[in-house]
């Protein structure tokens, strides 16, 4: 069980940084046409194409962050595990609920399997992410992925969600509860796992320079993460 302590100071100092790249990522063009009932087809395609790649090797990244878990058992080591394997478990089934989702915009499986080239800016975050689970520290590699990315994905879909739910079905399109299970999964259990990311990254970031570096993973993760969701935005229009 990963328990929530107080914030030392530059933890408290990152959240400070972070926000105007979180309200960004919230605020994208893309969750506010959801709101707005303006969102279109051709947009609602273009990030349900761009975005998969992201969406289906993202338990390759957690397999990737557990494999940095330091031997041993002290209680962090194996909370971390049991946390990372329980996550991905959680995320093998995303893809598909993805894949669910992108058929109601008419996205065919094939679009999904075909080799993507979406915009530049989604090939950054993905291949960020890649490199940083790769060959970063676990508190960086949690950072970027478990807290930043999983924590602003959990901001928006609680934003869009709602948007969902009265969704004028235009274009002949009918979302269901089940249609929208990514999103609603995402919305809910993402509540905790950012907090439970963040304890993880404190307990392993014991240097100034181990937790230098795990701020600005967040930060760049974050701002890939805006950059990308603008270019799938502006791909449709």
């Amino acid at each position: 069980m990963i328990r929530t302590t107080p914030h030392p100071e530059w933890v408290r100092n990152l959240l400070d940084d972070i926000k105007p790249y979180q309200l960004r990522i919230r605020d994208s063009q893309i969750f506010r046409s959801v709101n707005s009932d303006t969102l279109t087809k051709r947009s609602a395609q273009a990030a349900m194409v761009g975005f998969y790649p992201l969406i289906e090797s993202f338990p390759t990244f957690l397999g990737l962050i557990l494999a940095k878990v330091p031997a041993g058992n002290s209680d962090w080591n194996n909370n971390t595990r049991r946390w990372l394997i329980a996550n991905i478990s959680q995320e093998s089934e995303h893809a598909s609920w993805w894949r669910r989702l992108a058929r109601k915009f008419g996205v065919s499986p094939v679009a999904l399997d075909t080799t993507n080239y979406p915009p530049a800016q989604v090939d950054v975050i993905n291949n960020y992410l890649w490199r940083i689970c790769t060959d970063g520290s676990l508190p960086e590699a949690i950072a970027a992925t478990n807290f930043a990315v999983e924590g602003a994905t959990g901001e928006w879909t609680k934003r869009v969600g709602e948007g969902f739910k009265r969704f004028p079905h235009c274009e002949e399109i009918q979302l269901t509860q089940v249609d929208l299970e990514w999103i609603n999964a995402h919305a809910h259990y993402d509540d905790k796992h950012p907090v439970e990311a963040l304890e993880i990254v404190k307990a392993y970031a014991n240097s100034d320079a181990e937790q230098k570096a795990a701020s600005q993973a967040t930060k760049r993760a974050l701002e890939y993460y805006a950059l990308a969701l603008d270019a799938c935005y502006q791909l449709a229009q």
